[in-house]
């Protein structure tokens, strides 16, 4: 992949998003902290939206209303492949997109299932993806110094060409 062409990067990250299972839900705090948890999100969309559950009264959930700007980070020690995501998020709690987006095992945690009022939806609107795939060789010259680096605009996604931006 050393001539990178988009939809070759989209597929490579959507592999590593997928083979990495979980991914660190980063956000801003009070004071310009940053917070990183540990979730499970669902594999994205077709347009890479991405779906997390969470508690509304949660601190990322918080954390959102505040300040809708976050990244994911995924991370697949098996192909040394990282995917970084940076988008918008909002809160969504519409009933049919919470049975869509529900894990069993997660009934422990949210009593009553989907529509449990404690159980809410995180939507990611990704504008940039930053990635590195060493088995795909997603990486530019010199060899892993900087990443590959999408950016989408008007729904499109394309190449950024500027290695300032990265």
């Amino acid at each position: 992949m050393t001539s990178f062409k988009t939809e070759d990067l989209l597929r490579a990250a959507r592999g590593v998003m997928k083979q990495a299972d979980y991914c660190f839900f980063i956000s801003h705090g009070k004071g310009n902290e940053i917070h990183s948890r540990l979730m499970h999100p669902f594999e994205p969309d077709e347009d890479f939206t991405i779906w997390l559950g969470a508690s509304p009264d949660s601190r990322k959930a918080r954390e959102i209303r505040t300040n809708d700007h976050t990244t994911l980070s995924y991370m697949n020690p098996r192909t040394t492949g990282y995917v970084t995501i940076l988008g918008t998020a909002t809160l969504e709690g519409s009933v049919d997109l919470r049975y869509k987006y529900w894990r069993a095992y997660w009934s422990d945690m949210y009593p009553g299932g989907p529509e449990n009022m404690d159980y809410i939806l995180i939507k990611i609107i990704p504008h940039r993806i930053e990635m590195m795939n060493f088995a795909e060789s997603a990486l530019p010259q010199p060899y892993g110094l900087k990443p590959v680096g999408l950016e989408r605009k008007e729904k499109v996604w394309g190449l950024i060409e500027s290695t300032h931006e990265l």
